[in-house]
């Protein structure tokens, strides 16, 4: 929740604890209850922090966010669908292939697309479409987030296109059924290469010019540049063609405000009731609560500093409200080649850091008891089957004098101020270890995203209590365009002079490309968001759970992150605290990755 008023109020009033967590999110109400649908109709919708400014369905850094894809996904589904309602799995129905058949040793996967899926122009779904994608992003990998070396495509060695409706991926090695189903597979999009495929909106379409490797970052560079251009989003003929369920129709580029409207030629399991989803953006929390008050919104959300103070209000006026619980995880990312690598290199440091984050009491008091303990990689939410059960115990529970003995043993010792500074620096058990020199500082910086003053309320708390441990922590709130472009595997073009990273609301959420938690997108090393992270124990471990089958290595990879502290872990928040009026139907539950399921909804 991106909560942009004043959080003095966030520190006071009462817990909710876990329990009523669970019950507030997952209990009956007149929001899923038997209803007579009404066909047709326009639903207001305002999604937390959306800033829908990217269309292409091929997410670059900043765009890469669910409040992009949820609108994307809808125009243009993913070959397989991930999320069927609060279960973390891939959705089989909406997706547009039957389920993938492995052959000689799960090195060769065979995929058939279902029938009579169109292009909103008539245009037959196929292979064609498919293989427009792979030559997109072959070409342009490394424009695109979601790519790590030698993971999707690289680990793709060949692909047979068989038939309109058929075609086979040949692999580079055997790799893990589910893996290739849930972390590869979803990662295809197809593109309606009868309109994408030229490299200017003058030029002919389905001229196949993404044929070759030249010719496909070229094609790339037109698509993105047309994504550029914001005020063309509900002219440009580009996006007209979608397979998906809506269609956007108009759009804000100022405020961000989307219309989507039933696709009349959508052929899906899910066709649409509703005829229109209006998406509303405000300039701030208090702007969209008052739309909530006065009646404006079918479906919005309360900031966690209103949740106390308003559920009774707008449970007495015809709304249901329901925290959405992801499966997503809330981490700061700890940056390792940058001037504070060397000090973030050292477990004790991260040991001795996480012991200063008091998860209890941030989920407690400013997260009013909406919040999971997060103690590892894996999303810890209650009955998940990827958790392992040492994820589900903190292993550095907070502890102010666990931290400051941690440092003590490590060659460090109170300096000005109280600041620690190293007295033994070398690189025996007992010192302060490589990179550390003699009488440096333990001093960090933190970059944040400044919007919101639930994670302000967190952020302080943290270093408050690192400052009486011995750790100068200077904090540097930047907007959350600045945190995307500052924050990154140092060196960078852009500065990179922090050494703890943290969003609100959460850094990594599955299910656009990972609906399996096994951390190739997370912690694999050449990854982006994992700060320069770099371990071949972990890239072992993260190269089982590709390749064997069973959760047994997912929760050796997640057992071995957890313990080595390789970001530092806070509370996950709720998605938003949606409040939705109890004529809307079909909301419920709300989806294990984010994304809003239009299609199930329905008036009466």
């Amino acid at each position: 929740i991106r909560n942009r008023r004043g959080f003095s109020k966030l520190l006071i009033g009462g817990a909710l604890g876990l329990g009523s967590l669970a019950l507030a999110a997952c209990g009956s109400s007149s929001g899923s209850s038997a209803a007579t649908p009404i066909t047709g109709g326009v639903v207001t919708y305002a999604y937390a922090a959306n800033n829908f400014k990217w269309i292409l369905p091929l997410p670059n850094e900043v765009s890469w966010t669910q409040y992009q894809q949820a609108v994307e996904y809808s125009l243009w589904n993913p070959l397989y669908a991930a999320g069927d309602g609060a279960k973390p799995v891939v959705n089989e129905q909406l997706s547009l292939a039957y389920p993938p058949t492995f052959s000689q040793n799960n090195s060769v996967v065979t995929i058939r697309l279902k029938p009579g899926r169109k292009w909103s122009d008539g245009t037959p779904v196929t292979t064609n479409d498919i293989k427009f994608f792979f030559q997109i992003y072959d070409a342009n990998k490394t424009d695109v987030a979601s790519y790590v070396p030698g993971d999707f495509p690289d680990n793709i060695s060949s692909i047979d296109y068989v038939s309109p409706t058929e075609f086979v991926i040949h692999l580079t090695g055997s790799y893990s059924q589910q893996w290739v189903l849930d972390n590869e597979l979803t990662s295809i999009i197809p593109l309606p290469q009868q309109e994408w495929d030229r490299t200017s909106l003058s030029s002919s379409p389905d001229s196949n010019a993404a044929a070759t490797p030249a010719g496909a970052k070229a094609v790339f560079a037109f698509l993105s540049k047309e994504s550029g251009s914001l005020s063309t989003y509900s002219t440009d003929p580009l996006w007209k063609v979608v397979d998906g369920a809506w269609t956007l129709t108009n759009y804000d580029p100022t405020t961000s405000r989307v219309v989507l409207t039933a696709n009349p030629h959508y052929d899906g399991p899910d066709k649409p009731r509703i005829h229109q989803v209006v998406i509303q953006s405000y300039a701030s929390d208090t702007a969209e609560v008052d739309a909530l008050r006065n009646g404006q919104l079918d479906y919005g959300f309360l900031p966690y500093s209103d949740y106390e103070g308003l559920k009774g209000y707008f449970a007495s006026k015809g709304y249901t409200v329901s925290p959405w619980i992801p499966s997503f995880v809330q981490w700061g990312e700890l940056n390792y080649t940058g001037p504070y690598g060397a000090l973030n290199k050292q477990l004790y440091i991260r040991q001795a850091l996480q012991h200063l984050i008091n998860e209890q009491l941030y989920i407690n008091t400013v997260l009013h008891g909406v919040g999971v303990p997060t103690y590892g990689p894996v999303p810890n939410t209650p009955g998940s089957p990827y958790v392992s059960s040492q994820e589900k115990t903190d292993p550095d529970p907070y502890s102010l004098t666990a931290a400051r003995t941690l440092l003590t043993s490590h060659g460090w010792r109170a300096g000005a101020n109280g600041i620690m500074v190293c007295s033994h620096p070398g690189t025996l058990a007992s010192d302060c270890g490589a990179g550390i020199t003699k009488d440096q500082p333990l001093t960090m910086s933190l970059l944040y995203v400044d919007s919101s003053p639930t994670l302000a309320a967190q952020v302080q708390a943290f270093t408050t209590t690192a400052q009486k441990a011995g750790i100068d922590i200077t904090l540097n709130p930047q907007s959350e365009t600045s945190v995307y472009s500052l924050g990154g595997v140092c060196p960078a073009s852009a500065p990179c002079d922090w050494g703890i990273k943290l969003f609100p609301n959460w850094l990594w959420n599955y299910g656009d490309t990972d609906v399996l938690p096994t951390g190739g997108q997370a912690f694999a090393t050449g990854n982006y968001w994992a700060g320069g992270y770099s371990s071949q124990e972990a890239d072992t471990l993260i190269t089982a759970t590709h390749t064997q089958s069973g959760l047994s290595h997912l929760y050796a990879y997640e057992n071995y992150i957890s313990r080595q502290v390789v970001a530092l872990w806070f509370p996950t928040w709720a998605t938003q605290i949606s409040v939705v009026k109890d004529s809307l139907h079909g909301w419920q539950p709300q989806q294990a990755f984010g994304f809003p399921e239009w299609s199930n909804w329905y008036l009466n």
